[in-house]
């Protein structure tokens, strides 16, 4: 897992905004799946209650395989997989694990990016995958709908 590559100038604090590329993927050939072709990340500020961290990555690795996200299809016409960005990549990442990723985290006033080892919760993904959703203007509608999907029905893939 790569760093990311950002200097204290370019980390989204104090503003509150957040960095997410559009990595590079390439549909497979059951025209379902997609796999990544380069590193996917995501890096927003957190106020920890305790000051510790300025700002926390994550990284989804090259090669990892996604659909961006599982809505039946006869859903599509109300919440399209691709309706929802990027995302899926981050909250499919997630739950295949079941919260047990790396998460990177820059200290305040420090230079390096150091991991941290606490594993997510379901909620936390959940939320996150919202935030992520919201930052990159779907539509509230479409937002609601498929957080509350993954809250109600998301169980059977957390850690499957």
């Amino acid at each position: 897992m790569q760093t990311p590559e950002l200097s204290a100038a370019e980390l989204p604090c104090p503003g509150g905004a957040s960095i997410i590329g559009s990595p590079a993927m390439r549909l497979l050939p059951d025209n379902h799946c997609f796999v990544l072709t380069e590193d996917a990340r995501y890096v927003w500020c957190h106020a920890s209650e305790d000051g510790r961290y300025e700002a926390l990555a994550l990284v989804v690795p090259e090669g990892f395989t996604h659909d961006f996200a599982s809505v039946p299809r006869v859903l599509w016409s109300l919440v399209a997989p691709f309706d929802l960005g990027l995302a899926s990549i981050f909250h499919d990442w997630l739950y295949r694990h079941a919260g047990e990723v790396v998460t990177l985290g820059r200290p305040t006033g420090g230079s390096d990016w150091e991991p941290i080892d606490t594993p997510w919760t379901r909620r936390d993904a959940d939320r996150l995958f919202a935030r992520i959703m919201r930052e990159q203007g779907v539509s509230k509608l479409r937002r609601r709908s498929a957080f509350l999907a993954v809250q109600r029905f998301g169980r059977a893939g957390w850690g499957a």
